[in-house]
């Protein structure tokens, strides 16, 4: 099965034109804003919205049951979940963003399987750099 091969500024004008679809991994996005070839201004956010969501599932309800009761603490949990939920939907635009941004992000990001391009029939896109780094040291 041969897999279509596209260069950065194919990618662009194929994005686009709606040729093709992005896919990023949720999980690994913040990992990839938080990189060295993230862009500086959405690391802040990303940092800030993180930590909120992680102070408002964990010690925050056990501090608010203590001294408040469980209706706070449940509170608490839920919007601190609603928060996680939303810093990995937008560190996933992030990702994104800066794909559109920077070819070397874009490297990384498919380097290091964060997104997978698909074109309209589904199938899967890779980039020129990817099969030159497969054919160079192997594909795993």
């Amino acid at each position: 099965m041969d897999r279509k091969l596209i260069n950065y500024q194919q990618f662009l004008e194929g994005y686009k034109t709606n040729e093709f679809a992005v896919l990023v991994n949720k999980s690994k996005a913040g990992d990839f804003v938080m990189s060295k070839f993230g862009d500086k201004y959405n690391k802040p956010a990303h940092l800030f919205f993180t930590w909120l969501g992680i102070i408002l599932i964990v010690p925050l309800p056990i501090i608010l049951l203590i001294f408040y009761g469980w209706i706070h603490a449940v509170s608490s949990f839920i919007i601190g979940l609603m928060i996680n939920s939303a810093a990995k939907k937008s560190a996933s635009q992030f990702v994104l963003q800066n794909m559109l941004e920077s070819e070397d992000f874009w490297d990384y990001v498919l380097l290091h399987k964060g997104a997978i391009i698909q074109d309209k029939q589904g199938n899967e896109i890779t980039s020129e750099f990817l099969d030159r780094m497969a054919k160079k040291y192997g594909a795993p």
